[in-house]
């Protein structure tokens, strides 16, 4: 059943405010690429949700959560590059999401379907991206500070060491908050790019944060818009009106 447009665009915007300010801070950790591959640990969950009739969302969140606390073990375990775990969780959770679900349920499960919100979609979505940005606002200084140099803000009384397990957490539940927009597929796309688009314009940390922000809730509602005017899916053209905003804003800084 089809979620009216509103309920849509409120969901929406938030999830996508949500992920725009996550977004500011992967591209400081240098995770550009690193998230858009950890939205597919969230594979099994979703495929044990529908398989086992409860909420996805509470799946996708649970495996994502135990692949970031995996990776950040093993990070500082093995000194490995995050990168590279990253890969290894990233195509074993790929491979338990494909033997789980049948492959129409994938195809929803990769792609998503904002449409299709229940009421508990609905406010589990705005829950989480509230609680997300909430985090992100009270803990700014310390991600900026902790992802610029790691060493300074050890001096000063930060542990790092936990506020990153903090923000890949906070990455977790935004990438789950998002899965139903965009699916796991182009979820990446939705922390990345309107933060990419803000890197280019902004001229402050503080305006580069926000105005990822922003850019992710204005692409998001152009591209539900856009979607519902046409009959198209939404997460496949916010990704679109995205790249567009983001190649713009690459000639805008050139000037």
């Amino acid at each position: 059943m089809e979620t009216s447009l509103l309920y849509t665009l409120i969901a929406g915007s938030a999830i996508a405010a949500a992920g725009g300010l996550v977004g500011s801070f992967a591209l400081l950790r240098r995770m550009a690429l690193v998230g858009d591959a950890l939205s597919h640990v969230a594979l099994p969950g979703i495929a044990l949700g529908l398989l086992l009739h409860f909420n996805p969302f509470i799946g996708a969140f649970a495996f994502l959560l135990l692949g970031v606390l995996i990776i950040w073990a093993v990070e500082h375990k093995t000194k490995l590059p995050v990168e590279a775990l990253v890969g290894v969780v990233f195509t074993l959770a790929l491979s338990v999401g494909a033997l789980l679900a049948t492959q129409e349920e994938i195809l929803e499960a990769l792609f998503g379907d904002i449409t299709k919100l229940s009421r508990l979609d609905f406010v589990l979505a705005i829950l989480s991206s509230a609680f997300i940005i909430s985090l992100v606002v009270i803990y700014y200084k310390k991600f900026s500070l902790t992802m610029m140099s790691p060493d300074l803000a050890l001096s000063i009384g930060y542990k790092p060491h936990l506020l990153e397990l903090l923000f890949l957490t906070i990455f977790a539940l935004a990438v789950a908050a998002g899965i139903k927009f965009t699916g796991a597929l182009l979820m990446g796309s939705l922390i990345i790019i309107p933060a990419a688009t803000a890197r280019n314009l902004a001229g402050s940390m503080k305006s580069y944060l926000w105005l990822s922000a922003f850019l992710g809730v204005l692409e998001a509602v152009f591209g539900m818009l856009a979607a519902k005017y046409y009959g198209l899916s939404p997460g496949p053209v916010f990704v679109i009106f995205a790249g567009i905003f983001f190649f713009v804003s690459v000639f805008l800084k050139e000037k």
